[in-house]
């Protein structure tokens, strides 16, 4: 029987400080190596974000379940380490002084990964099906030509 209830998605502050490690610097500029009171951003603050990516990666994915979840979280601490970057060093991050457009790019890469476990797509590894690719269901976006020519003003009404 599955379960109704989508697993905790939330990753710890000592996940995200993992990612963005020299960001967890006290007032003194010493490395603490996770987020606290005397960093910036705060523990507190750390864990605003990743309720946020939360929130983000069930709106892009849906429900993630069991088999997913450990995917699910590094994709939440990817999306908080790339808030942190954004919202407590903006001036650096729309410099080359930030990883924070890597981070964007590792996320959205993670969360194209997550989407795909959750279809049940990833390469399978059951050792009692031979050949198992993984390959399950899925949904394919199409658009039918004729509608899209419709649309688009190619076709109907004829113009002459």
């Amino acid at each position: 029987m599955m379960s109704t209830t989508a697993p905790d998605l939330s990753c710890t502050v000592d996940d995200v400080a993992a990612i963005i490690r020299a960001r967890t610097k006290d007032k003194s500029g010493n490395e603490i190596g996770t987020f606290n009171a005397d960093t910036r951003p705060t523990d507190v603050q750390c864990q605003q974000a990743i309720a946020h990516a939360v929130v983000m990666v069930h709106t892009k994915v849906g429900y993630v379940g069991d088999s997913c979840a450990g995917l699910g979280k590094g994709v939440v601490a990817l999306g908080a380490a790339a808030e942190i970057e954004r919202s407590y060093f903006p001036e650096q991050s729309r410099s080359d002084r930030s990883i924070y457009l890597y981070l964007v790019t590792e996320y959205d890469k993670a969360l194209d990964g997550l989407a795909a476990c959750v279809m049940g797509n990833l390469p399978g590894d059951d050792p009692n099906v031979p050949g198992d690719t993984g390959l399950r269901y899925g949904t394919l976006e199409a658009t039918s030509g004729t509608v899209n020519d419709h649309y688009t003003g190619k076709q109907w009404p004829l113009v002459s």
